[in-house]
């Protein structure tokens, strides 16, 4: 059976442009997680992608305020929608996830 040699860690691993670069990119994956994911970031195969207008905005797992947000959108942040609209909550693409209407436009060109 073969043996995984781990290299040695040293203080010259952790300088440098290299540990930079790394850093960079595992911080901001780790901000994209603690936002919800890619939650703002639209692909257009709804044919219904939203702006949200407001400075922010709660997403729910149904139609309504009783249950507690399950992510957020800033302002700004395109997502693909449905053409479902119940209680004033549009349905965003994917399973259980509701946004208040009023708090978004649609982009040039959906079919809202």
């Amino acid at each position: 059976m073969a043996k995984i040699k781990m290299p040695k860690l040293e203080a010259s691993t952790f300088r440098g442009w290299t540990f930079v670069l790394v850093a960079g990119v595992v911080l901001t994956v780790l901000a994209m997680i603690d936002r919800g994911g890619l939650t703002g970031l639209a692909t257009g195969r709804t044919g219904c992608v939203m702006t949200v207008t407001a400075t922010e905005v709660n997403i729910r797992s149904a139609p309504g305020t009783e249950l507690a947000p399950v992510g957020v959108l800033r302002e700004g942040d395109q997502v693909d929608a449905e053409r479902v609209v119940t209680n004033g909550f549009r349905q965003l693409a994917g399973e259980d996830r509701w946004v208040y209407d009023a708090s978004l436009t649609p982009t040039t060109g959906s079919r809202c």
